[in-house]
């Protein structure tokens, strides 16, 4: 883990390594307890995104069916919202 630091007006104060793990403190963000900014220690807030991860809307063989508007409704969903049920409460 990186050096992380909080900006202040009056400067940048260095945050232990056991609290910016306690509170997942992570660069680019901002303190919950202070709204202030947390940098590296050059002062750097650009925040490193985790790659994004591929999801499939495909959950067995039930297909997706895309609606006019963009919508994307399996088969499932289209038959519980046609009659006004949901499969996923017992």
């Amino acid at each position: 883990m990186d050096d992380l630091y909080i900006e202040t007006k009056s400067g940048t104060l260095h945050i232990d390594e056991n609290i910016a793990t306690k509170y997942h403190l992570e660069k680019g963000t901002v303190s919950p307890f202070t709204s202030d900014r947390i940098v590296d220690k050059f002062g750097d807030f650009t925040r490193e995104e985790p790659p994004k991860e591929e999801v499939s809307l495909n959950q067995g063989d039930d297909e997706i069916e895309e609606m006019g508007t963009g919508l994307m409704m399996s088969q499932s969903e289209i038959i519980d919202f046609t009659q006004a049920d949901d499969s996923d409460i017992s």
